[in-house]
């Protein structure tokens, strides 16, 4: 069975606070704690580490959108900012500094379970990208490098370009490190090699 979605509310209001946690209690979510205002929510965030945080916009000392500006960069949880006023430019805002759903005050069991359900998603679909953007960025550095390493070997031990990638790619097997890596190391070592200025 799948562990139930960890939940920080954050709402300066105790009573709306305390409300909300019964919605999501009765939802089967886990709040792992209530916060009253922006620093401490961040604070209990990096603590906790929920799964989602959901937040009022208005409250003392740092408001909800600064709050949810710092959380979704770091430690990067997902928000639900909560406030009584739809205001489009709000919305804008929100988006813009990392939220990832909107609500309306007062909050229906229903659309919650529908907000966090898509948030969720979101969340994982944006971490998702991250990776597939970080994995591309690897491959084009490797290949980069493998380039630079079979230019060199072209030129060091005059070999065909076809009989450099080969080389590499034997070397890579038989000392059982990856060919970016063997790559880099020859890379390295030209570099080593290569005649300084002449004074």
């Amino acid at each position: 069975m799948t562990r139930p979605l960890r939940v920080l509310v954050v709402d300066d209001e105790k009573p709306v606070a305390a409300g909300l946690q019964g919605q999501l209690d009765a939802l089967g979510y886990d709040v792992v704690a209530l916060a009253h205002d922006g620093h401490y929510a961040i604070e209990v965030c990096r603590r906790t580490q929920p799964d989602l945080v959901i937040m009022d916009i208005e409250m003392p000392g740092l408001d909800g959108l600064a709050a949810a500006r710092q959380i979704a960069k770091d430690p990067g949880t997902p928000v639900i900012i909560l406030t009584a006023h739809g205001h489009p430019n709000l919305v804008e805002q929100a988006v813009e500094d990392g939220v990832v759903h909107y609500l309306l005050k007062p909050v229906t069991s229903p659309s919650l379970h529908a907000a966090i359900q898509v948030a969720i998603a979101r969340s994982r679909e944006v971490h998702e990208l991250r990776e597939n953007v970080n994995a591309l960025e690897m491959t084009l550095r490797d290949r980069k490098i493998i380039e630079r390493a079979k230019g060199i070997l072209m030129t060091r031990r005059n070999m065909s370009e076809p009989e450099a990638f080969r080389y590499l790619q034997r070397e890579s097997q038989n000392r059982r490190i990856p060919m970016a890596k063997l790559a880099e190391a020859i890379v390295q070592a030209d570099e080593l090699l290569e005649p300084g200025p002449t004074h």
